[in-house]
């Protein structure tokens, strides 16, 4: 199990910065899943944003359950893969900005 995981951690930061989730969403697709756990993942990862949502009042890693979800978002749905690199290339400009000397 540690070793699917780290070749597709591995597979997944080796595509550049603006690409990888939309490269992540290609490799899920040429998989082969069926309809029935296509929608079983949209579900999880419905239910993991929501959580996600309640986490951020209550105690609990929000953000991260909210990241996770919106990853297993991104496996089915080519718009939120979009969209995640977006917000990865925002977060890299905004991260070079605080990390630069003034």
């Amino acid at each position: 199990m540690f070793r699917t995981l780290k070749a597709r951690w591995r597979a997944f930061v080796a595509v550049p910065r603006g690409e990888r989730f939309q490269a992540h969403h290609r490799r899920s697709h040429k998989a082969g899943t069926s309809r029935t756990m296509r929608i079983v993942a949209i579900a999880a990862a419905l239910v993991l944003i929501v959580l996600g949502i309640v986490m951020l009042v209550l105690p609990g890693p929000g953000l991260i359950v909210m990241l996770a979800g919106a990853v297993l978002l991104a496996e089915e749905s080519v718009f939120v893969a979009r969209m995640m690199d977006r917000i990865d290339l925002a977060v890299m400009r905004i991260g070079r900005r605080l990390r630069a000397p003034a």
